[in-house]
């Protein structure tokens, strides 16, 4: 698969590997790599040269399962995600 070809943004890349690799959908580190790899990235080296940031692929995800309401992740991470969400929230506001 030619991928410059393929995903004209980053968001249509962070799609196609949650569409494609489910075990991605739980992990932004999983989707991350998986992203990466598909852009031809071997080694960690090769991140440098890829361009692909960390944050965007993360709040692409948040957009897509959040917003979307696509590839959604299994009940057991929805549930640890908002308990983090929730703690966030208190201690900001404390």
């Amino acid at each position: 698969m030619n991928v410059l070809k393929e995903f004209k943004t980053t968001k249509q890349l962070v799609l196609y590997v949650l569409e494609h690799y489910p075990e991605t959908r739980n992990s932004d580190n999983k989707l991350y790599i998986q992203a990466a790899k598909l852009l031809g990235a071997v080694t960690l080296d090769d991140l440098n040269e890829i361009k692909l940031n960390l944050i965007s692929v993360h709040k692409l995800r948040q957009q897509i399962q959040n917003k979307d309401g696509l590839f959604p992740a299994t009940d057991e991470i929805k549930y640890i995600r908002n308990e983090r969400e929730k703690e966030i929230k208190k201690y900001m506001t404390s």
